[in-house]
């Protein structure tokens, strides 16, 4: 499964709270889907809409920042999966870029940026090819080097040097967990000290996440699309298959309590909750899934649509429900999403017909 998808634009926003969408399901590719270049669109411009009736939810979409330069961090080893690239910490965020000047950015979270100045260039990179965050750090994989800065940092500290490509990336209290092309390898380096291989993958390894205190992967045969979703401790002990999968994966997420993910074609969203490995389906509507967001009360998600690849989502669901909300549609390949107080932020890639260098920083305002 490579099953991430790179679209065209327009705007447009939702904002009920309904199950399920009249939008057809997402179809996956089982190469990844087009690469930069290969699909294109009409640019729109962000707005508002809905009011709150009977207790539903307002949303409002403006745009934080434009003109970006092929937003995300992608790998071009192994499967070539989406690897997020978006974080809000404080009043700022930050994100990672391929284009024209590669790097680690950061602006204003709460103010629009009209003019290049507002933005900061933190660092600049050969290419972010994976992307993970702390609660003080931001972790990017220059192609073959893990990098972490704190927030705000324009210093990076070098954390892994390896000869191949990193693919997946995460992080847990000192520890940074890494796979690097299609080796099966699941990789733990000590901050400061020293790397180990705790475990090996069953299947070349397209996703990876930690949840409470357990490290996370899906696993994929020669086909990209049958593979398993496996776990192991983050100290190393008590790997497991978690379930197995026949139509393609696409990403996940976890925190202290749940494990949120994305698989198949057409495509579904799961829950687990660590505390019992309960495994539910809270969505079957999903137009692909290209990242996940947590907070105390929802999980919120960007699916990159299908058809002429003008209708990516944004999407959530209560933790305590399994029925999913619609916060925003007609977005043009929302690659990445961020939480930011009563604010959720989305980078959307941009446009073949700019060669991808009219990516936008979208920010959702919810009231409720």
């Amino acid at each position: 499964m490579r099953g991430l998808f790179f679209l065209g634009v327009s705007f447009l926003i939702a904002v009920s709270a309904v199950a399920c969408g009249d939008l057809k399901n997402a179809s996956i590719a089982p190469d990844g889907g087009p690469g930069f270049g290969e699909e294109g669109g009409v640019v729109g411009d962000a707005g508002t809409t809905g009011d709150k009736v009977d207790g539903t939810l307002k949303v409002t979409v403006d745009t934080l920042v434009t003109g970006r330069s092929r937003l995300g961090a992608r790998a071009t080893a192994g499967y070539s999966p989406w690897r997020s690239g978006l974080v809000a910490q404080g009043d700022k965020v930050y994100w990672v870029e391929s284009g024209t000047t590669p790097g680690l950015y950061g602006a204003s979270a709460s103010q629009p940026c009209t003019e290049a100045s507002c933005v900061e260039k933190l660092a600049g990179f050969t290419r972010p090819s994976a992307f993970t965050t702390s609660a003080t750090h931001v972790y990017v994989a220059d192609t073959t080097i893990i990098k972490r800065f704190a927030f705000g940092s324009k210093t990076p500290e070098i954390v892994v040097n390896n000869s191949a490509e990193i693919v997946n990336l995460a992080t847990a209290g000192m520890k940074v967990f890494w796979t690097a092309d299609t080796d099966p390898a699941m990789r733990a380096t000590t901050i400061g000290g020293t790397t180990s291989t705790p475990i090996n993958s069953n299947g070349t390894p397209v996703a990876m996440a930690v949840a409470g205190a357990q490290l996370f992967w899906a696993g994929v045969d020669i086909s990209g699309q049958i593979g398993a979703m496996q776990s192991v401790g983050t100290s190393g002990t008590g790997a497991r298959e978690v379930s197995r999968f026949s139509a393609g994966f696409h990403t996940m997420h976890g925190n202290e309590t749940f494990l949120y993910y994305g698989k198949d074609d057409p495509g579904s969203i799961h829950r687990i909750t660590l505390t019992n490995d309960r495994d539910e389906i809270v969505d079957q509507d999903a137009l692909g899934a290209t990242d996940f967001a947590i907070d105390a009360t929802h999980a919120y998600w960007v699916e990159p649509g299908d058809g002429d690849r003008t209708n990516g989502r944004v999407r959530r669901v209560a933790h305590d429900s399994k029925t999913a909300e619609t916060l925003a549609v007609g977005l043009a390949f929302p690659v990445a999403i961020a939480l930011s107080g009563k604010t959720v932020l989305v980078a959307s890639a941009g446009t073949k017909a700019a060669s991808y260098a009219d990516g936008k920083i979208l920010r959702l305002s919810l009231s409720e």
